[in-house]
């Protein structure tokens, strides 16, 4: 009862953060898996207060509901609801996981407990629920894409390719779920002898997963624990530079007329470096239709207005969509054609920002760069680039070897949604 009591304790004390913090390492899967029945009641109601004392009254009750009555599936169900909704993956993973020990093959229980496992980016144990349910895959289609689907994030596309044939759609649900599937297989068929699509293979497994062609890796980590994934990052114009370099290699021998940019100061500022550095002007970015033909030029995928995601999803033409940073901790709505790299998250060079001074080694904070756009693109293509140490791990071969078989992209059909994490793993905040 340590750990209960010194939660108990930070609550009362007020330090709420501490108390999260030990309640999330105890509850979260796949720790949360362990608590016995006596334990369920204390634990669920520390949750709760700690819910109500933040403002978090729904999921307050709901938690209480449940501590009250921890062997009813339906108080399980709504409180592993209630935490996927709160942003709480993984602890909601291990009370699905409690409920479905109750109700052992509802197919409403294991889709929740999965679609927890992957927020929670635990792919490889949502794949092993589910293959735990033979009969539960046997008939249900979404068990059987929710298979396809986590084998491919695994890094099991054995598993993937021999589901597909079961998924013949019959509906218009049915059939965007037999795409994305689809999809996935055909473009590791491209790749195929190309790529190593192993546990190290980030971009490889970018390309198959989304469609999208990431043309640096962070060299900070690479062996471990970021294997070519940054976790917070400050940028650089160097690192700008290069993207629009390597973009520039990519889209030298298309017919683009222009270049367009979404609302938003960070994507104005690189898409008036790229006007000048692939020689194209800048169009306004329309009110209605669609920005096509052309080049999207995006400064942080996470920052594309919702608003403006539906235009961009489908294919068009001679339209590329280019997004510097993508974020690779939570699912989105689009994967960009082309990004130059991915990070949970990214602070622009011109904006505000931490600095340690070198000699004093205090922390300051810089006022953000409050110049024109045009001049700060002038910096941008005036920088030297990334040097020796940021380019360890970018490998030019391969990446040339991904190119060859990927690029151009289709000119028709639906762009990927941006999957969260995948068969390479890295390192990230929680």
């Amino acid at each position: 009862m340590d750990d209960l009591s010194t939660i108990a304790d930070l609550i009362v004390a007020g330090d709420d953060a501490a108390a999260f913090g030990r309640l999330q390492a105890r509850l979260s899967w796949p720790a949360g898996r362990t608590l016995t029945a006596a334990e369920v009641p204390a634990w669920f109601g520390l949750v709760a207060q700690l819910a109500q004392r933040r403002g978090a009254e729904e999921l307050g009750s709901v938690a209480m509901e449940a501590a009250r009555d921890p062997d009813s599936p339906d108080r399980l169900y709504d409180l592993g609801y209630a935490m996927i909704d709160a942003g709480a993956p993984a602890m909601a993973a291990s009370v699905l996981w409690r409920c479905l020990q109750l109700v052992p093959d509802s197919e409403e229980i294991v889709c929740e407990l999965v679609s927890a496992l992957e927020s929670a980016l635990q792919y490889r144990d949502a794949l092993a629920v589910l293959e735990q349910h033979p009969g539960l895959r046997a008939r249900s289609y979404l068990c059987r894409y929710l298979y396809a689907f986590n084998a491919a994030m695994a890094g099991q596309l054995a598993i993937t390719r021999g589901v597909l044939p079961d998924l013949t759609p019959d509906g218009p649900e049915a059939e965007a779920l037999h795409a994305t599937i689809a999809g996935i297989v055909d473009r590791a068929e491209r790749v195929a002898g190309a790529c190593a699509l192993d546990d190290r293979d980030l971009r490889g497994w970018q390309y198959v997963l989304t469609g999208c062609v990431v043309n640096h890796l962070s060299p900070y980590g690479i062996a471990e624990p970021m294997r070519g994934r940054y976790a917070w990052l400050q940028d650089s114009h160097a690192r700008i530079a290069f993207g629009l370099d390597r973009l520039a290699l990519l889209v030298q021998d298309r017919a683009l007329p222009c270049i367009y940019a979404p609302p938003g100061r960070n994507s104005e500022i690189l898409a008036q470096a790229a006007s000048v550095r692939l020689g194209l002007p800048l169009a306004p970015w329309p009110a209605i239709g669609v920005p096509a033909p052309g080049l999207v030029v995006i400064y942080d995928l996470a920052e594309l207005p919702v608003a403006d995601v539906p235009r961009l999803i489908p294919r068009r033409a001679d339209q590329i969509v280019f997004a510097h940073a993508s974020p690779w901790t939570a699912d989105g709505p689009l994967a960009p054609d082309v990004t130059t790299l991915l990070a949970q998250t990214i602070v622009a060079p011109w904006a505000e920002s931490m600095v340690v001074d070198p000699e004093t080694r205090r922390v300051a904070r810089t006022d953000a760069d409050e110049r024109t756009a045009e001049a700060i693109a002038a910096d941008i293509l005036a920088t030297e680039g990334l040097d020796t140490e940021d380019l360890a791990a970018d490998d030019r071969a391969r990446w040339d070897a991904l190119v060859a078989r990927t690029w151009p992209p289709p000119p028709a059909g639906m762009r990927s949604r941006l999957w969260a994490g995948g068969p390479v793993a890295s390192s990230r905040f929680v």
